[in-house]
């Protein structure tokens, strides 16, 4: 496999090319996107020719809150971010250059504290408000979620509140463009793509540790209409747990002490609201049975939220892994690479 890739990129500002003066001095490109959290990107340009001339680019073509769209390829471009303008950062000396950053729109999450309270509502809807809020489109995907009887947001960031409420579901939020997702995890499910190894990736780092918490996760609470105190205990694992492999986390973990836990979810007051948690805590707690990280050549597909199927490395370790983040870099000396972050419940 080459070592270089060029590849490509193109950067819209208000959907708009940049000025080609800007284009020609950018040397490097960034964008990360990673599962519940804002994504991320970068680009620096400089300010100076070759031959140590002020290029006259003017600064003031970017300000805070512009619409930037970045587009990465090799034969294709493709958009890899819609984000707006947080920072700029300008450098002047003998070689002056200036770094724009910013965040896709889940940054919006972040700004303030709230206190307010949803009752009889699906987190679902109660994402779908609190989002709205900040002025972001949302879907909500998957089956329609319990309701909850009586939730409170305490001076908490929206970003915090629905990170939270997402946790204890085992559910995600991503950005598809300008939209917030909140979905369930889509771990395990079909992969887009399949790399061979060490043809199509360049390195595998992979860290497999026998889960400790989990086995078994059973959630009590009490009910007060009856008053009488309700539990829920997860239930086993189905074969999109061992993601390809022949047992799960849990199952390469038989020779060791049993490692279940209960938990206490007070604020619940259903069974069958229980039973959700407790089978959302279960997966949740899998996640951490095999991690790591994958370089290879540029593809703009390979993005946080996805799956993808590993060969060529062990039979234990080849299989589906989940895509957690994703890193997309271009610079003029080595073209476009991506890193990416996995993770994987079987083996």
């Amino acid at each position: 496999m080459p070592s270089v890739q060029t590849g490509a990129f193109t950067i819209l500002r208000e959907r708009t090319p940049l000025p080609v003066a800007v284009v020609a001095a950018i040397s490097d490109v960034q964008v990360r996107n990673e599962i519940n959290m804002p994504g991320m990107f970068d680009f620096t340009f400089s300010m100076m020719s070759e031959g140590g001339n002020w290029q006259g680019i003017n600064l003031d073509t970017f300000k805070p809150g512009d619409d930037i769209t970045i587009q990465l390829g090799l034969d294709r471009l493709q958009t890899v971010i819609i984000g707006e303008i947080t920072a700029i950062e300008p450098r002047f000396g003998a070689y002056s250059t200036a770094t724009i950053r910013g965040f896709d729109r889940m940054y919006r999450l972040q700004f303030g504290n709230h206190t307010r309270v949803f009752e009889n509502l699906s987190d679902n809807d109660i994402v779908s408000q609190v989002a709205g809020s900040a002025g972001l489109a949302v879907s909500a995907r998957g089956t329609r979620t319990e309701i909850n009887g009586y939730v409170q947001q305490r001076r908490q960031s929206n970003y915090q509140f629905l990170l939270k409420r997402g946790a204890q579901i085992n559910h995600e939020l991503l950005m598809d463009g300008t939209t917030l997702v909140f979905r369930p995890s889509a771990e395990g499910q079909s992969p887009i793509r399949t790399l061979d190894f060490p043809r199509d990736v360049d390195r595998v780092d992979l860290d497999l540790k026998v889960p400790t918490q989990g086995s078994t996760v059973t959630v009590r609470s009490f009910d007060p209409a009856n008053n009488q105190p309700i539990s829920a205990a997860s239930r086993a694992g189905g074969p999109s747990d061992r993601m390809g492999g022949r047992q799960n986390g849990y199952g390469m973990a038989g020779d060791f002490p049993d490692s279940a836990i209960t938990i206490e979810q007070l604020s619940i007051t259903s069974v069958e609201a229980l039973q959700v948690v407790a089978d959302a805590q279960y997966q949740a707690n899998l996640n951490r049975f095999i991690q790591g990280s994958a370089t290879l050549v540029g593809d703009p597909n390979l993005n946080a939220g996805v799956n993808i199927r590993l060969k060529g490395l062990s039979p234990r370790f080849d299989g589906i892994y989940y895509v957690t983040a994703a890193t997309h870099r271009y610079d003029d000396k080595s073209g476009y690479a991506t890193d990416i972050r996995l993770r994987r419940t079987g083996a």
